[in-house]
């Protein structure tokens, strides 16, 4: 554990720190450096005062997983970004709007922006979002290594630290929550007899796939999360963790500007600790309070001063809609039913570190099934992800592992079949989506090199237009990144769809706007200030 909470304050000192000296001085290759050392300093301290300790045996199976996840980790990642001709392309279809938004991000931020930086994908508004991991990828950018392959590169670091995060906290079957979750839909395969990524078309989708690979900031959470639920587990139920408490409230305090549900799920574990473990209550007011003003200060940057629409809401039957038992059935197969024995377990048994993490999980999991948190609901499952991966060592231990062998080899198989189909449906050599031209954006990129970083745009909101790809801020960005950030969009966007299509009154509209050029995609591709009037965009 010495090495990994390293690795982890390592990465929270870098973005932490760079975030505080951008507020003074614009970010820049010094500003990289000097949080770098700040960082690699703090990271030796952590380094040398956690003691080395031996995780537990690893065990055949969890060899097995060990290999399954390394080699999905490196199809995955490997060709998460890549060249082909004049494009470049990416493996999976669910990250190509979410890898489009990262890249903007990650320019954006390294160009040298006043901080808190305001939204680079919505004119007006402050930046409202969790920037830790394109952050780092900025001052890696800084420090001369190209986007794509710092994207690669983190991608595979943060595979490494998860799967071992993973296992620590539930062995193999931990891992095989992760990349094998789903439910029915790929039994499909004894019909079709060839893999595809079956859960991909439901909502509760494999996550591996859907979120692990295209949502950046889990490469840090994961682990990050795992490790403090490990620590905890052991430092209040069993002989104590070798993480010191200082290192626990930091990356705990920090863990907002990185995955803020991953924050909110363990501040639920902790109020769990503390209804369940009465005698380490002035421990766990500690943590609470020494991190109350630093947590707080990262949740209102990333939600803009807490400025962020809230989108939360009564839904029962979360996405099930006409769906029916169907919809249960095909999403999570036996999972359901599993979760429903684990939660008479905990009722049942007296074992109060499975009612404080497996209770956690499951109060969170119910709830998702009947609130939703976000504009998408499908975002709940940034929340069930916590609660599936926080029930999954127990689920193993007090539910599946008591049964006969063949009964566990059985419920073990209808439990993750569905999910290891479409993993290998997903990672299969058939794929490969294009993202954008290469040979486009070097002439994009031509075209708005005098073009100041904090100025804005006019395009059409395209998920993979040069201008975003190139990180420049937008007036009104893409409709799917408005809409899940919870943006007050709808007034602009009217404003930027009669510009484009030139409705009338639309020069009155480019004037009064916050944009200060206008691109025209094309051949060639045109730049115009605001004061000339533009053709269609269309």
């Amino acid at each position: 554990m010495r090495t990994t909470s390293a690795i982890l304050v390592f990465v929270a000192s870098w973005v932490c720190s760079a975030i505080a000296m951008a507020f003074v001085t614009p970010m820049s290759p010094m500003v990289a450096v000097v949080s770098l050392v700040v960082a690699a300093l703090i990271a030796g301290v952590v380094y040398a005062i956690t003691p080395a300790t031996h995780g537990p045996r690893c065990t055949p199976g969890d060899i097995v997983m060990f290999t399954i996840f390394a080699l999905a980790s490196l199809r995955a990642f490997l060709w998460l970004i890549y060249p082909v001709g004049d494009e470049w392309r990416i493996l999976s279809p669910n990250n190509l709007g979410d890898i489009s938004l990262h890249l903007q991000f990650i320019r954006y931020l390294a160009a040298g922006v006043d901080f808190w930086p305001s939204s680079p994908i919505l004119a007006g508004v402050p930046m409202s979002y969790p920037i830790g991991m394109d952050l780092l990828n900025s001052l890696l950018l800084l420090l001369g290594l190209p986007v794509e392959r710092g994207l690669i590169i983190i991608g595979l670091l943060g595979a490494a630290l998860s799967a071992w995060a993973l296992w620590r906290w539930g062995g193999g079957f931990a891992i095989a929550a992760l990349v094998f979750n789903g439910g029915l839909a790929g039994f499909a395969i004894f019909h079709t007899l060839h893999f595809e990524d079956y859960q991909s078309t439901l909502a509760w989708k494999n996550l591996f796939l859907a979120m692990f690979v295209t949502q950046r900031g889990l490469l840090y959470a994961l682990p990050c999360t795992l490790l403090l639920l490990t620590a905890w587990r052991e430092d209040f139920f069993r002989s104590g963790s070798s993480i010191p408490r200082a290192v626990q409230i930091g990356l705990y305090a920090t863990l907002p500007f990185f995955h803020a549900h991953a924050f909110v799920f363990l501040s639920v574990v902790l109020v769990a600790l503390f209804l369940g473990r009465p005698v380490h209550r002035r421990e766990l007011v500690t943590i609470g309070l020494c991190a109350l003003i630093p947590a707080s200060v990262a949740m209102g940057l990333i939600t803009g001063g807490f400025s962020a629409g809230s989108s939360v809401r009564w839904m029962p039957g979360w996405m099930q809609a006409d769906g029916g038992w169907i919809f249960w059935a095909l999403n999570f197969g036996i999972a359901l039913p599993l979760l429903g024995i684990l939660f008479w377990r905990c009722l049942r048994q007296p074992d109060a570190e499975l009612r404080v993490f497996a209770g956690a999980g499951l109060v969170i999991f119910v709830l998702c099934l009947f609130v939703a948190f976000a504009p998408w609901e499908w975002d709940n499952t940034k929340f069930m992800l916590w609660a599936w991966l926080a029930c999954a060592p127990y689920l193993w231990k007090h539910v599946i592992r008591p049964w006969p062998k063949a009964v566990r080899v059985g419920v073990c198989g209808l439990l993750f079949f569905s999910g290891a189909v479409s993993l290998v449906g997903g990672l299969d050599g058939r794929h490969g989506y294009r993202l954008a031209s290469r040979s486009e954006l070097a002439e994009a990129a031509h075209l708005l090199r005098d073009v100041p970083p904090q100025d804005r745009i006019a395009i059409a909101p395209d998920y993979n237009h040069p201008v975003i790809l190139l990180g420049h801020p937008v007036l009104c960005g893409y409709e799917g990144h408005l809409s899940s950030h919870a943006l007050n969009y709808k007034t602009q966007w009217a404003a930027l769809q009669d510009i484009l299509e030139q409705q009338p009154g639309w020069q009155q509209r480019a004037a009064t706007s916050r944009a200060d050029w206008f691109f025209i995609r094309g051949d060639p591709p045109t730049l115009l200030p605001l004061e000339n009037s533009i053709p269609s965009a269309r």
